[in-house]
């Protein structure tokens, strides 16, 4: 196992890990985490949707969903699956906000 797929299960584990705790705590009737833990998290992440975008603007061409799956990963270290991601553009492109589909899972940014 290589470097990148070792990292890629840990944080795929890591994120199961935290979405279990949260459960146990709603369970518990203590949803709010301790006070250290939220200054360790900082500001609120932006969405799969918007970092996609961010990508699109960057990179200025058409990129298919399995391309920005590894891009958010290596960029953001965001892990997510492609139909996921593909559904929340889809959602994007349909209501025509700020991306298009231009072939099966390909979008690109509204001129």
């Amino acid at each position: 196992m290589d470097k990148q797929q070792r990292k890629l299960i840990l944080e795929t584990m890591e994120t199961v890990l935290e979405l279990e705790l949260r459960a146990i705590r709603q369970a518990l009737g203590t949803d709010e985490p301790q006070a250290g833990a939220a200054r360790q998290r900082g500001r609120k992440r932006k969405s799969l949707a918007d970092l996609s975008v961010e990508l699109l603007t960057d990179k200025q061409r058409p990129i298919h969903v399995d391309e920005l799956v590894d891009l958010l990963r290596e960029r953001y270290g965001r892990v997510t699956d492609r139909d996921s991601l593909s559904s929340a553009l889809a959602k994007k492109a349909k209501q025509g906000v700020l991306v298009r589909r231009v072939s099966p899972a390909t979008f690109e940014l509204l001129a």
